[in-house]
């Protein structure tokens, strides 16, 4: 054979798919090549198609069959005719090799199809270098000229072709959501273990900075990205990097305080709103205006609980107290004051209030609500206005049980309409505050998971000081089914909106991946009997999905069951790593959302071998079918062998840790 890498000729021309009638020599798989020994006619081969002028169409294998045609003999004589065997190969075209510059270059477009009767040659080594070694280059700083701003990130080799290896884009791999699916077993975590690994290697010596945040739903990340820490875990913690860790509950937001009170629209909401306005207000770390604003509301609390008693003697004495509070602010109470300056000069404040304990209440009210409007709506200085119900200022775990907070976010005439409302709010608030499943949100006073600040929190990950680690784990565990979907969406939330207050300029600057494992439990598809808690979270992680990329938030969303993953979610990924799947719910689900070159490759999803996948994206030249590299070390996700565990001598079950771990 002249050529050893033509294999037959094209027959058929439909759109972007070809079929190639075979050389009646091409009978193996595999063909000797001046290269080497590679792949020839197999499903998942590549074979290219010379157009001329420096141009090469490349495409893949999809199917292969053989028809059996007469093949009757030429002349009149009479002759027998013979089954001639004609064998066909299916080919998907994926895009056209330039051969321009020095080494070939891949373009995903196709402006010339090869037509009738074009050769079918083996891929050469340089083209499938070109296809798989040298992915795109993504994401260009602006007045930066060199060539390394981006990276040819490593993650496996083609299935059966061991002597190449895969590349992607590192930027948009990890700039741009990123779905990683697939069965349980199928090698899932190993691919979010070894892609973050070989990504963090590949820094080659920088600064120690937190670059990746997982949520580690299972407690199996700990094993690929150790760390000095390692806490027994027991129930009902969160753990950052093995160490415990808060979440403080004034994180939560207006939206989010509700739905965890599971507050009613019309009557609560509004209510329980201002209260976490005025309970952040009047926190330790508020201004002084703020400060200011909360010891004269209960200054003035204090004056009508006394005017409701029959000994009326001590009303008079908060007086000065209201009236020096309020002193440096720009709410007037000389009304106020001027209706205790006869009661003033008669006694002194020894006797009782007799006569206009009525226009006192209704000053002292009057009073409240500018107060109030001053917390709640910010009205009053720039600093006031910049501290809402949506802040994350610090409130003391003392005034979370102080069950006339409450009351002084109601008006006086409002009180009787919602005293119902309000008692079983307050007795709503006090179950929470009991139950210990929600320790991790109520532990930020205790001595080694204390949080004192916004700032406090953020310096447990490293943020703001290059201290590290470039992962962080947090392991949610030991959380139980109601509280992780709150967790999951505060954490979302929060990691966000320190990106959106970054100047516009600087947003690109020391990006984050927030790593999405399992979501499928805290990220699924809205639905009518949705509760509060995943509502939450999927509205959080939409959001991120949808506007992460302008901020520099990209996700890695992992999960077993792509059809229980919002949609939303699901059509922002650039980038896909199917692992084995065999649910056709999933299969259909996933197949409508891909492009269309991949559809056919999708074929073999539920055929996978564990550590295999199929990606594609935009930092992939092509779809492929890979092998992925082992993580060195992997998470804690190996296969039970029962033969091999049932039958050596071993010690009991160790039931007693269990019972420990569990709290019992």
């Amino acid at each position: 054979m002249d050529n050893p890498r033509l294999v037959g000729h094209i027959v058929s021309v439909q759109g972007f798919r070809v079929k190639v009638e075979l050389l009646p020599e091409t009978r193996s798989a595999l063909r000797a090549t001046l290269d080497g020994v590679q792949a020839a006619i197999a499903i998942n081969a590549y074979l290219t198609f010379s157009l001329g002028a420096g141009e090469t169409v490349i495409g893949i294998i999809t199917d292969l069959e053989a028809r059996e045609t007469f093949d009757p003999g030429s002349g009149d004589d009479l002759n027998l005719e013979l089954m001639k065997p004609r064998r066909v190969a299916s080919v998907q075209l994926l895009g056209t090799i330039e051969h321009k510059d020095e080494e070939p270059t891949f373009s995903p477009g196709i402006s010339v199809l090869p037509t009738l009767d074009t050769p079918a040659e083996i891929g050469s080594p340089d083209i499938l270098r070109a296809v798989f070694e040298i992915p795109p280059r993504r994401n260009k700083p602006e007045d930066y000229d060199a060539k390394d701003f981006d990276c040819d990130l490593k993650i496996g080799f083609p299935t059966g072709q061991d002597r190449n290896v895969v590349r992607a884009s590192y930027n948009d791999l990890f700039s741009r959501p990123l779905a990683i699916v697939g069965n349980t077993g199928s090698g899932k975590s190993f691919s979010v273990s070894s892609l973050i690994q070989k990504a963090m290697a590949a820094l080659d010596g920088a600064a120690e900075e937190p670059h990746v945040f997982i949520l580690d739903i299972n407690g199996e990340y700990a094993k690929a990205f150790p760390t000095a820490e390692a806490a027994q875990r027991l129930p009902d913690r969160i753990y950052l990097n093995g160490k415990e860790f808060s979440l403080p509950l004034w994180f939560l937001n207006a939206e989010e305080i509700c739905a965890w009170l599971s507050a009613s629209e019309q009557t609560q909401e509004p209510v329980l709103k201002d209260w976490w306005a005025i309970a952040k207000g009047g926190s330790a770390t508020a201004a002084a205006s703020m400060g200011a604003f909360q010891n004269g509301m209960s200054a003035l609390d204090q004056l009508l609980s006394e005017l409701t008693k029959i000994k009326k003697k001590a009303a008079g004495s908060y007086c000065d107290a209201v009236v020096g509070h309020l002193a440096d602010t720009d709410i007037d109470t000389d009304p106020f004051a001027g209706l205790f300056t006869a009661h003033r000069s008669a006694n002194d404040f020894n006797t009782e209030v007799m006569n206009n304990q009525a226009a006192i209440a209704a000053e002292a009210e009057k009073l409240k609500d500018a107060i109030r409007a001053k917390i709640v709506g910010g009205s009053g200085t720039a600093e006031a206005g910049a501290r809402t119900a949506d802040s994350p200022l610090p409130i003391a775990r003392a005034t979370l049980t102080d069950p006339s907070l409450i009351n002084r976010a109601v008006s006086k005439e409002d009180t009787f309409r919602v005293d119902a409302h309000l008692t079983t709010l307050k007795l709503r608030l006090k179950t929470r505050l009991d139950d210990k499943r929600w320790r991790a949100f109520l532990n930020y006073e205790e001595t080694d998971t204390k949080i004192e600040k916004l700032s406090s929190w953020f310096a447990r990950f490293g943020l703001g000081a290059a201290t590290g680690p470039k992962v962080s784990v947090l392991d949610l565990s030991m959380l139980s089914n109601e509280v992780l979907p709150y967790a999951c969406a505060v954490i979302g939330r929060v990691l966000l909106e320190a990106r959106e207050r970054l100047p516009a300029a600087s947003r690109y600057k020391h990006p984050w991946v927030l790593v999405l494992e399992e979501a499928h439990n805290y990220a699924r598809p809205a639905r009518s009997d949705e509760d509060r808690g995943h509502r939450l979270a999927r509205l959080t992680y939409e959001r991120i999905a949808k506007e992460g990329r302008k901020f520099g938030l990209s996700l890695i969303i992992a999960s077993q069951r792509p059809s229980e993953i919002s949609q939303t979610i699901i059509s922002q990924c650039a980038n896909f790593i199917s692992h084995r799947l065999q649910n056709p719910d999933d299969i259909d689900h996933f197949r409508r959302i891909i492009p269309m070159q991949a559809r056919r490759l999708l074929d073999q999803v539920t055929i996978l071998s564990s550590g295999e996948a199929i990606v594609f994206g935009s930092a992939f030249h092509i779809p492929t079918r890979v092998q992925f590299d082992r993580p060195q070390p992997g998470p804690y996700s190996q296969t039970a062998a029962p033969y091999h565990e049932w039958r050596k001598e071993q010690n009991p079950f160790p039931l007693s840790q269990v019972i420990d771990a569990w709290g019992a």
